[in-house]
C-alpha cells in the first residue's frame, strides 16, 4: 500500500523538487521511504512513497526499473499471489533480486504485457513508463479498491495520482470546483459511477481499466479489461455445495491476504461479514501461529445501535485480542476536517468517522495490515432492501407457494429481533419486506423493474431479472465504489493497509453464478456464509437476522453536543445559495429533526459534509498544501 505520482508535462520541463513535492502530500499512505525518476528531458517523471509490507528492504523500493532498463514502474496494492506469479515466471527465465511483489508486477507485466492484468489477484493502481515505445499505461484493478486519479493542466500537463491533493499541488493544475457534481449532491443523486470529481479538471480512473498515454498526454487508448457477467447461473448446484465451495474460496481468500511481512489484523464490527473473516483467521492460528488482534468501534449508552455485546462474544469465541474505540461527537467535531482532507470528497453518511476510529486504534497497536469484511452485501445480496426485489422476482416466475413461504419467515424473524431494541427504526426497518396483503395486491400490478442507465457488467432490467440487476449495479456502480474510496482513505490517513477477502475476483465470479434461491435461501439472505461460518461461531452471531453495520448515532448527535456545530454547516452562507439547497425545506428538515419527529440526520449530513468540503477549498488547502494529520 502506498501513493504514486506520474508527471507527462510535454510544454516545459519540471524539477525534481516539484515532483517531490506532488509525492509528498502522500506521505500518510507511504511514511516509510520515498523514490523519484525523471527521463533525461524531464518531460516524464514517477515518484513513489512507501509503506512497507513484503519485501521491507530497500531493494524492493519504488520506482522499480527491469533489468534491461526499458521499464519503470510506480504501483500502489498488493499482489496477493505474487508467489504463484513469481513461479511461474521463473521457469519462463525471468530473474528475481528482491522477495517484492512490485518485482513480480514488473516482469508480469514486461513479459505477458496487458494479457497480465486478468493473471492478478489483488487490488492494484499502477503506471508503467515503456522507455522504448515512449508510452505511459495505467492500470486499476477489478474492482477499484485502489485509487487512481487524471488531471489535466496548462501546456499540456497531464498528472496522474493516488490522491488528487497530490495532483493539486502542480501550480498548472487548477483547482476549480465541478458545479454539476456538487449540483447532483445537494439533490441527492451524487454516485461514485463514472469519472467526475468534485474538481472540474481531475478525473477518477475507472475499476477495471486502463489506459495508455504517448509522451505529449494524448490518450492513445483505453480499455475495460474485466466484465462480469450476471446472467451465467450455475442452477445444478445445490445450497450445501454451495456453502462448501464458498467456504473453501473464502479459506484460499483470507489465506492469500495473509501474506505480509509485518503484523495483520481485523476490523470487526460484530456483524456476520467480519465476523466470519475473525473465524476464518482464528482456524488459520492452528497451523500458522501469529497474534491476532481485532480492532472495533463501540457506542457508549446506546445499546439500540451499539454492537459491543456481538464484539464480546466473536472476541470470546475465537481467542484473539480486542480493542475498542469509542466514538463520540466531540471526536467528530474535532477530526471532521481531517477526515474530509484525507477523503478528497463529501461523504453522505456520518458513519465513516467509526471506521476513521478504527483505523487509528490499529495504528496505536502497530497493526499495519486490517483485513476487513467489505463486498459480502454487495455479492452475497445481504442488504435487506434486497429481500423485496426478491419477493418480486418469485412473483414474476409465478412462484407464488415459494414466494408466500419466505415471506413468513423472514418478516417474522425481523419483528421477533425488532423487539429487543428500543425504537428499532435507529437501526433496521422491521416492515422492509413486503406483506402478505401486499403481494396479493402485486400479484397482476408489480412495479416497473428499477433500474439506472449505467455501464457494462448488468444483467437485463427486467422482470425476474430485479434481484441480479441491483446486485450487478451495487457491486460496480452505486454503492461499492463510494465504500471503498472511505476505507482506503480512512486506514491511510494513518497508514494502515485495508485487505478485503470477500473481493478475491474468483470468489466474486463463483457467487454471482449463484441462484437466487441460494442467495436467499429458507428466508435467510447471505445463507452459504451463515451455513459456512455456523461451526466457527456462535449461532447467535451466524444466525443474526438483524443488521446495522458501522452505524454512527448522528440522529442523536445532532440534537446534543453537535447540535451548534451542525446548525453554523447547514446554514452557513456558502451552503446556502448551492443548486438542491431549498431554505424552507432544509429549515424544515432540521425542526423536525431537533423536535424529534423525524430522523433527517442523513438528509442534513449531506450539507454538513459539503460546508465542510468548501471551507477546504476556500481556504486555499487543496492549492498550498496545508496538510492536516490525522495522527
Amino acid at each position: 500500500m502506498c501513493g504514486l505520482v506520474a508527471l507527462i508535462s510535454p510544454g516545459v520541463p519540471f524539477s525534481a523538487e516539484l515532483l517531490s513535492d506532488m509525492r509528498d502530500r502522500l506521505v500518510h499512505r507511504g511514511p516509510d521511504s520515498a523514490g523519484l525518476w525523471m527521463n533525461a528531458d524531464r518531460r516524464i517523471g514517477l515518484a513513489h512513497r512507501r509503506l512497507s509490507i513484503i519485501d521491507r528492504s530497500a531493494q524492493a523500493d519504488q520506482p522499480m526499473v527491469s533489468g534491461d532498463g526499458r521499464y519503470q514502474l510506480v504501483f500502489n496494492g498488493e499482489i496477493y499471489n505474487y508467489l504463484e506469479l513469481r513461479s511461474e515466471l521463473a521457469r519462463l527465465g525471468c530473474a528475481f533480486k528482491t522477495q517484492s511483489d512490485t518485482e513480480v508486477l514488473l516482469a508480469a507485466l514486461s513479459t505477458w504485457g496487458e494479457a497480465a492484468l486478468l493473471r492478478l489477484n489483488g487490488m492494484f493502481a499502477f503506471a508503467l513508463w515503456d522507455s522504448e515505445t515512449r508510452l505511459l499505461t495505467i492500470a486499476r484493478d477489478r474492482f477499484g479498491e485502489k485509487p487512481l486519479f487524471i488531471g489535466r493542466g496548462r501546456f499540456g500537463t497531464v498528472a496522474m495520482a493516488s490522491e488528487m491533493k497530490a495532483i493539486l499541488a502542480h501550480p498548472h493544475m487548477s483547482s476549480a470546483v465541478d458545479e454539476s457534481s456538487i449540483s447532483d449532491l445537494g439533490a441527492g443523486l451524487w454516485r461514485e459511477s463514472d469519472e467526475r470529481t468534485f474538481f472540474a479538471n481531475i478525473k477518477r480512473i475507472p475499476p477495471a481499466h486502463l489506459m495508455v498515454f504517448d509522451s505529449f498526454g494524448r490518450e492513445r487508448r483505453r480499455a475495460r479489461f474485466w466484465t462480469p457477467d450476471y446472467t451465467i447461473i450455475n442452477e445444478k448446484i445445490t445450497p450445501e455445495e454451495a456453502s462448501e465451495e464458498f467456504a473453501t474460496h473464502l479459506r484460499r481468500s483470507v489465506r492469500l491476504r495473509m501474506r505480509s511481512d509485518v503484523a495483520v489484523g481485523s476490523s470487526l464490527s460484530g456483524g456476520l461479514d467480519s465476523s466470519m473473516i475473525v473465524a476464518e483467521l482464528a482456524g488459520q492460528r492452528a497451523t500458522q501461529p501469529f497474534e491476532q488482534n481485532t480492532f472495533s468501534a463501540c457506542l457508549l449508552g446506546d445499546p439500540t445501535m451499539s454492537e459491543e455485546p456481538d464484539i464480546d462474544t466473536v472476541v470470546g469465541a475465537t481467542g484473539v485480542r480486542g480493542f475498542k474505540t469509542f466514538p463520540e461527537p466531540d471526536g467528530l467535531m474535532e477530526d471532521c476536517r481531517a477526515l474530509h482532507w484525507h477523503q478528497e470528497e463529501p461523504f453522505l453518511s456520518a458513519s465513516i468517522y467509526l471506521q476513521w476510529r478504527v483505523a487509528r486504534l490499529a495504528q496505536q497497536h502497530d497493526t499495519i495490515v486490517l483485513l476487513d469484511g467489505q463486498g459480502a452485501d454487495e455479492v452475497l445480496g445481504g442488504y435487506q432492501s434486497f429481500f423485496p426485489l426478491y419477493q418480486l422476482d418469485l412473483l414474476d416466475r409465478k412462484r407464488i407457494g415459494e414466494v408466500r413461504e419466505i415471506t413468513d419467515l423472514f418478516n417474522d424473524r425481523l419483528k421477533s429481533v425488532a423487539e429487543k431494541y428500543e425504537n428499532v427504526s435507529r437501526r433496521f426497518n422491521p416492515d422492509v419486506g413486503y406483506t402478505q396483503a401486499q403481494l396479493s395486491s402485486l400479484m397482476e400490478n408489480r412495479p416497473d423493474v428499477w433500474h439506472n442507465n449505467y455501464g457494462p457488467g448488468l444483467p437485463p432490467a427486467a422482470p425476474g431479472w430485479r434481484l441480479r440487476r441491483v446486485l450487478a449495479e451495487t457491486l460496480l456502480y452505486n454503492g461499492l465504489p463510494a465504500l471503498l474510496r472511505y476505507s482506503d482513505r480512512n486506514a491511510m490517513a494513518f497508514g494502515r493497509e485495508p485487505r478485503t477477502p470477500y473481493l478475491d475476483h474468483d470468489l466474486v465470479n463463483f457467487c454471482m453464478r449463484l441462484p437466487d434461491d441460494i442467495l436467499i435461501h429458507q428466508g435467510w439472505q447471505k445463507w452459504v456464509l451463515r451455513k459456512a461460518v455456523e461451526k466457527s461461531l456462535p449461532a447467535s452471531i451466524a444466525w443474526r437476522a438483524d443488521k446495522v453495520g458501522y452505524a454512527a448515532p448522528l440522529d442523536l448527535w445532532l440534537r446534543g453536543k453537535a447540535k451548534n456545530w451542525a446548525r453554523e454547516r447547514i446554514f452557513d452562507s456558502n451552503v446556502q445559495g448551492l443548486p438542491g439547497y431549498m431554505a424552507s425545506e432544509v429549515g424544515r428538515l432540521w425542526d423536525e429533526h431537533q423536535n424529534g419527529q423525524a430522523n433527517h440526520s442523513w438528509a442534513l449530513w449531506r450539507w454538513i459534509s459539503l460546508a465542510e468540503w468548501l471551507d477546504i477549498h476556500r481556504c486555499g488547502y487543496w492549492r498550498s498544501g496545508m496538510s492536516l494529520s490525522a495522527a
